[in-house]
């Protein structure tokens, strides 16, 4: 489908995507991966890392600094945030907070950039509250906007490429 241009070009994102999957694929069929932090979240920090590593023209020494600075940030979520018993949003949060902030150092970020990048991926996905931050109800909203816009495109290509959902959506909620 790539090939014939049904999917949207998301650039390095399509790879570190396809990646992802064939990793948590690979993994589903009892094949020996890392799991970072988890397995139901192994695919995104490597994934992440090696395609956007790649894209950038980094070192594979820069590569495995930059999974050592994904590895420090798990360590400070374990295991209050990322254990099999809290369920794949802490799970995948935390995965993709670990790689946001590897990404921000690979390109050479500063502390505080990572910090950032690891807050913001953390309320990105983990829970869906809406309670007003600073006497203003949309701050959390404001950031997962860009979340939402890349999930979309993601699922969208997902689905061109025919990969199901296992979880059916309520097609009565959908007047077509």
């Amino acid at each position: 489908l790539r090939e014939e241009r049904k999917l949207i070009d998301l650039g390095a994102a399509d790879e570190a995507c396809l990646d992802a999957m064939s990793i948590m694929e690979f993994s589903n069929a009892h094949g020996t991966i890392v799991c970072m932090p988890t397995g139901g979240a192994s695919g995104i920090v490597p994934a992440a890392v090696y395609r956007i590593g790649e894209r950038l023209g980094k070192t594979e020494t820069e590569q495995e600094n930059a999974l050592l600075v994904a590895g420090l940030i798990g360590a400070f979520y374990y295991p209050t945030h990322y254990t099999g018993a809290i369920g794949c949003q802490a799970e995948i949060g935390t995965a993709s907070a670990m790689a946001a902030g590897a990404l921000v150092a690979l390109r050479g970020g500063t502390g505080e950039q990572i910090g950032h990048a690891v807050a913001m991926a953390l309320k990105n996905l983990m829970g869906l509250i809406c309670d007003p931050v600073a006497g203003l109800v949309e701050v959390p909203c404001v950031k997962r906007n860009v979340i939402g816009a890349v999930n979309a495109v993601s699922v969208a290509d997902m689905a061109m490429a025919g990969i199901t959902s296992r979880i059916p959506v309520d097609l009565s909620l959908i007047h077509i």
